[in-house]
């Protein structure tokens, strides 16, 4: 049993959750709706969908089994899957930092390391076939 719970680093987060902080704490009508769909997890995701689509904001919350993540959108077709990654790619940056996106050190084949102590030198293929420990 985990004693303690990975607090995020919500100074990454900001100034965005600062904005919403501060239009929570005067009442703001959009945001205010979402938090009144609480406890009712699905229904406030699909309000806060809705405001951000309203907004032309580009960021949508979907549910993943019991956890729930940040999807883009894309006005266009055909960079949907380039968004999403380059996305994933600046969430990993505001949260871990870029020291956790390398280069193999046998082809320098770009990956992300998902270590727990950063400490990943081979890209999949290599780690495997080289016997190496990352």
């Amino acid at each position: 049993m985990r004693k303690h719970a990975v607090v995020p680093p919500f100074h990454a987060l900001d100034p965005e959750l600062g904005v919403a902080e501060r239009l929570l704490r005067h009442g703001n009508p959009q945001l205010c709706g979402i938090v009144a769909q609480l406890p009712e997890e699905a229904a406030a995701a699909r309000r806060l969908n809705a405001v951000l689509a309203e907004a032309g904001a580009r960021p949508r919350l979907v549910a993943t089994g019991t956890v729930w993540r940040i999807v883009y959108v894309t006005p266009y077709a055909g960079t949907g899957e380039l968004a999403a990654g380059a996305a994933g790619l600046a969430e990993l940056v505001t949260v871990g930092g870029w020291r956790r996106v390398k280069r193999c050190a046998t082809c320098a084949k770009p990956f992300c390391d998902r270590t727990s102590g950063c400490t990943r030198k081979w890209c999949a293929e290599h780690r495997r076939s080289t016997g190496g420990v990352d």
